[in-house]
């Protein structure tokens, strides 16, 4: 299984970052987490390409998470995709997706490819060759869902947005790889709680309690917090795995 990170912003994206999305790939499947950005831009940089998209997964309707949808979906029509597009969401998400399409039309557009929508609060689906993906629900303003991905050899979780949550550590107990929200610096941890956010050291305590390998910090709020490496000594000060900061379009082997 392989990570391509997309952006890695929080919910205000820099000049040269995108808010947070990535890719999950196996093989000739690809796994969207989250719409951002220019998702169908993105996908043509990686392998396999736009070609290989299996699925999309949603974690919350806040607009940095979902925005891009429509844009995706009208791309993938513009290029007469025929082949069923799963979308896997909670069940709050999936309504307020289904709405965003519904502004553009696109769901009625009878050039529409097969969708197939996944959602509940514990959604769990093995529709993706090779990849067991489910979702939990995390601590959040608005109802979030963390993802966890299993493949044969390996699995990773995914936090989403959500001040420390216990169920993180349970769900990550033996994955490999935690991708987890670092909105800011510990300093600041009150607030990022109150917000319904996480600091690096939290995020480090969480990695630390869950005993994985590898930590990547996303949704990093770039104008108001530390450099990178700041929070990655942060988080590092309670959590002696490795920890990074991801470079986007970089492929990370988990």
């Amino acid at each position: 299984m392989k990570l391509i990170f997309f952006g890695t912003t929080g919910a205000l994206p820099t000049k040269d970052n995108a808010n947070t999305s990535f890719a999950v790939v196996r093989g000739e499947s690809a796994v969207l987490v989250d719409a951002s950005g220019n998702p169908f831009q993105c996908l043509l940089r990686t392998d396999p390409g736009v070609s290989g998209l299996e699925a999309v997964i949603l974690t919350h309707a806040h607009p940095d998470h979902i925005y891009a949808l429509p844009s995706l979906i009208q791309n993938l029509i513009l290029v007469n995709r025929k082949k069923l597009l799963y979308i896997i969401a909670n069940e709050h998400t999936a309504e307020k997706a289904k709405q965003l399409l519904a502004v553009f039309s696109l769901l009625s557009n009878k050039e529409i490819f097969p969708i197939k929508w996944l959602s509940g609060e514990n959604v769990q689906t093995d529709h993706i060759p090779g990849l067991q993906i489910s979702l939990f629900p995390v601590n959040h303003p608005i109802s979030t869902s963390g993802v966890r991905i299993i493949t044969a050899a390996t699995s990773v979780v995914y936090s989403s947005d959500t001040l420390p949550s216990e169920r993180v550590v349970s769900e990550a107990a033996d994955a490999r790889v935690l991708i987890h929200e670092s909105t800011g610096s510990h300093i600041n941890r009150e607030k990022l709680n109150q917000d319904g956010h996480s600091s690096a050291r939290q995020a480090g305590e969480i990695a630390a309690k869950a005993g994985v390998e590898k930590l990547f910090l996303c949704h990093i709020d770039f104008g108001r917090c530390p450099p990178p490496d700041e929070l990655k000594r942060e988080a590092n000060a309670v959590f002696k795995g490795t920890v990074i900061t991801p470079e986007l379009f970089r492929l990370y082997e988990v």
